[in-house]
Protein backbone atom coordinates (compact mmCIF):
# COMPACT_ATOMS: atom_id res chain seq x y z
CA UNK A 1 0.00 0.00 0.00
CA UNK A 2 2.70 2.21 0.66
CA UNK A 3 4.57 2.03 -2.76
CA UNK A 4 0.92 2.72 -4.47
CA UNK A 5 0.67 5.91 -1.89
CA UNK A 6 3.75 7.23 -2.83
CA UNK A 7 3.59 6.41 -6.64
CA UNK A 8 -0.02 8.75 -6.41
CA UNK A 9 1.59 11.34 -3.94
CA UNK A 10 4.47 11.59 -6.59
CA UNK A 11 2.12 11.89 -9.69
CA UNK A 12 0.04 15.01 -8.12
CA UNK A 13 3.01 16.30 -6.59
CA UNK A 14 4.34 16.75 -10.06
CA UNK A 15 1.22 17.79 -11.59
CA UNK A 16 0.76 20.73 -8.74
CA UNK A 17 4.12 21.59 -8.59
CA UNK A 18 4.99 21.97 -11.78
CA UNK A 19 1.53 24.06 -12.78
CA UNK A 20 2.64 26.94 -10.30
CA UNK A 21 4.00 30.14 -12.05
CA UNK A 22 6.76 31.73 -10.84
CA UNK A 23 6.24 34.98 -11.64
CA UNK A 24 2.55 34.36 -9.58
CA UNK A 25 4.67 32.89 -6.56
CA UNK A 26 7.42 35.75 -6.54
CA UNK A 27 4.39 38.58 -6.33
CA UNK A 28 2.79 36.66 -3.52
CA UNK A 29 5.66 36.24 -1.62
CA UNK A 30 6.51 39.75 -1.99
CA UNK A 31 2.91 41.75 -1.51
CA UNK A 32 0.63 38.86 -0.45
CA UNK A 33 -0.66 38.34 3.34
CA UNK A 34 2.34 37.25 6.02
CA UNK A 35 0.34 33.72 5.44
CA UNK A 36 0.42 33.10 1.78
CA UNK A 37 4.11 35.28 1.42
CA UNK A 38 5.56 32.30 4.27
CA UNK A 39 3.90 29.70 1.94
CA UNK A 40 5.04 31.63 -0.91
CA UNK A 41 8.52 31.81 -0.50
CA UNK A 42 8.38 27.81 0.91
CA UNK A 43 6.97 26.73 -2.93
CA UNK A 44 9.12 29.34 -4.46
CA UNK A 45 12.80 28.04 -3.20
CA UNK A 46 11.51 24.01 -4.35
CA UNK A 47 9.90 25.20 -7.46
CA UNK A 48 12.68 27.60 -8.86
CA UNK A 49 14.99 24.94 -9.65
CA UNK A 50 12.43 23.35 -12.19
CA UNK A 51 14.47 20.36 -13.44
CA UNK A 52 15.81 18.90 -10.60
CA UNK A 53 12.32 19.21 -9.53
CA UNK A 54 10.91 16.93 -12.45
CA UNK A 55 13.58 15.04 -12.48
CA UNK A 56 13.52 14.24 -8.62
CA UNK A 57 9.92 13.57 -8.79
CA UNK A 58 9.69 11.69 -11.96
CA UNK A 59 12.45 9.37 -10.11
CA UNK A 60 10.60 8.40 -7.35
CA UNK A 61 7.50 8.11 -9.03
CA UNK A 62 9.17 5.28 -11.44
CA UNK A 63 10.80 3.50 -8.77
CA UNK A 64 7.97 3.12 -7.39
CA UNK A 65 6.30 1.64 -9.73
CA UNK A 66 8.52 -0.47 -10.67
CA UNK A 67 8.69 -1.55 -7.22
CA UNK A 68 5.18 -2.45 -6.88
CA UNK A 69 5.15 -5.79 -9.08
CA UNK A 70 8.97 -6.77 -7.78
CA UNK A 71 7.51 -6.77 -4.54
CA UNK A 72 4.14 -8.85 -5.21
CA UNK A 73 5.72 -10.63 -7.30
CA UNK A 74 7.52 -12.72 -3.78
CA UNK A 75 3.80 -12.65 -2.46
CA UNK A 76 1.66 -14.26 -5.46
CA UNK A 77 1.95 -15.30 -8.93
CA UNK A 78 3.84 -13.24 -11.69
CA UNK A 79 -0.01 -12.35 -13.34
CA UNK A 80 -1.61 -11.90 -10.53
CA UNK A 81 1.35 -8.82 -9.47
CA UNK A 82 1.17 -7.43 -13.23
CA UNK A 83 -2.33 -7.00 -12.82
CA UNK A 84 -2.63 -6.09 -9.32
CA UNK A 85 -0.02 -3.57 -9.61
CA UNK A 86 -1.17 -2.09 -13.18
CA UNK A 87 -4.79 -1.59 -11.57
CA UNK A 88 -3.07 0.29 -8.85
CA UNK A 89 -0.94 2.57 -10.09
CA UNK A 90 -3.24 3.35 -12.97
CA UNK A 91 -6.28 4.56 -10.18
CA UNK A 92 -3.96 6.47 -7.62
CA UNK A 93 -1.23 7.23 -10.06
CA UNK A 94 -2.44 8.06 -13.13
CA UNK A 95 -6.50 8.54 -12.47
CA UNK A 96 -6.00 10.12 -8.93
CA UNK A 97 -8.62 8.86 -7.40
CA UNK A 98 -9.83 10.83 -4.37
CA UNK A 99 -10.40 9.16 -1.33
Amino acid sequence: MFLVLFAGLMSGLTLGLMSMNLVDLEVLAKSGTPKDRKHAAKILSVVKKQHLLLCTLLICNAAAMEALPIFLDGLITAWGAILISVTLILLFGEVRIRL
